[in-house]
């Protein structure tokens, strides 16, 4: 039976935050999520959820009409759960990824999904100990979602850099600005998505996968973009956690923003296939840019082969972008994003203070300051 995509009439938003909890004394991970759970349930408008370990929570905006609406409702939840968590002696805190945390170490949220994951995929089920935000927003119908999210791979690189917060791995500097984005290559359905022509053909691909037992639901497609029918929307995957709420709202009005524009331009017929089946073949070496150097990343432009620096094609953009932004009300939002291009993302003041201090105790403690006072550390 052919899959049907619930359509949404407006660009409306969903958010997910993954959440880091953190011992306070040793900053290290700590697996308190079943006993958090358990006392959030009594607070009906903390939108809490599991996630694949003890260690880690999501929290889920509801439908918003806009990203001051999706502010206000992740700042509340923010704080619901950390007036939970600290009466438990736990901190909470936002990145893609814990700087020190042993993988080994992690215990499985004790629900029948979990463990399924864990049976197929093992040791890359043992090491998903990332954190990341998931941003959907509302669209029309398949056919469309499935062009936005062919002409949003171009803006992956842009996404990744301006997110990157996941520089260290088990006490080690991976060299990376966010190896979160590596850990979710190795999965067989995750980084980047597939190029579909149209609905009908993201519908085959959806229906064989389910058919063969290589997938149970969406929730099994780990792309950096996915059509997700059930809500009527195309979510970005891509972005690592992001460790403020200022941070976060850009880059949500970055993505809200950038749906709406690709959008007008299907409606006034000015994209293409062929356009997209080249943005399709420099989109690895585009996105491991990101992933490896952040915002000094360079990409390329598959129209010319050439390179041009990631901080100036995210200007450029945000030119673009302003009378959308004015439109959706959301230009103050979007306007921060030219302070993160400016002074780098979370990726770069996490490894600048752990070179001055030599203390990852130091690098946790600065993140759950920044969440606490909403504003990247100078």
């Amino acid at each position: 039976m052919p899959i049907e995509f619930k359509k949404s009439p407006k660009p409306t938003l969903g958010v997910e935050l993954e959440i880091q909890l953190i011992d306070r004394e040793t900053k290290g991970l700590a697996s308190e999520a079943i006993s958090i759970l358990e006392e959030a349930s009594s607070v009906p408008e903390l939108r809490l959820v599991s996630e694949i370990n003890q260690s880690m929570v999501e929290i889920n905006t509801e439908v918003c009409e806009s990203v001051k609406q999706v502010g206000q409702s992740l700042d509340r939840q923010i704080q619901q759960l950390r007036q939970i968590a600290q009466a438990k002696g736990i901190e909470i805190a936002i990145s893609g990824n814990h700087p020190f945390h042993n993988w080994k170490d992690m215990k499985i949220y004790p629900k029948a999904r979990y463990f399924k994951i864990l049976e197929k995929f093992q040791w890359l089920a043992r090491r998903l100990t990332t954190f990341g935000m998931h941003v959907h927003v509302g669209v029309r119908n398949g056919d469309r979602a499935v062009s936005i999210m062919n002409s949003l791979i171009h803006y992956i690189p842009h996404l990744l850099a301006l997110s990157a917060s996941s520089p260290f791995w088990g006490g080690q500097d991976t060299g990376l600005a966010s190896c979160r984005a590596a850990i979710f290559e190795s999965f067989p359905t995750g980084g980047l998505p597939y190029f579909m022509v149209d609905w009908k053909e993201f519908q085959d691909c959806y229906e064989t996968l389910i058919a063969t037992n290589a997938i149970q639901s969406i929730k099994d497609i780990y792309w950096d973009i996915r059509p997700h029918f059930d809500f009527g929307t195309i979510e970005i995957r891509v972005c690592d956690g992001i460790p403020t709420l200022r941070e976060t709202l850009a880059l949500v009005a970055l993505i809200q923003c950038l749906v709406v524009w690709i959008d007008d331009q299907y409606q006034k017929g000015t994209l293409s296939h062929q356009i997209h089946m080249q943005r399709y073949w420099v989109a690895p070496e585009n996105k491991w840019q990101a992933a490896r150097y952040g915002l000094e990343g360079q990409v390329v432009d598959p129209f010319v082969n050439e390179r041009h620096y990631l901080r100036e094609e995210i200007a450029k953009l945000l030119e673009v972008l302003q009378p959308v932004a004015l439109s959706l009300q959301c230009e103050e939002e979007l306007s921060f994003i030219k302070e993160i291009s400016r002074k780098g993302s979370s990726s770069t003041r996490q490894r600048q203070l752990y070179y001055n201090t030599h203390s990852f105790q130091n690098v946790v403690d600065s993140l759950i300051q920044e969440l606490k006072e909403n504003y990247p550390a100078s």
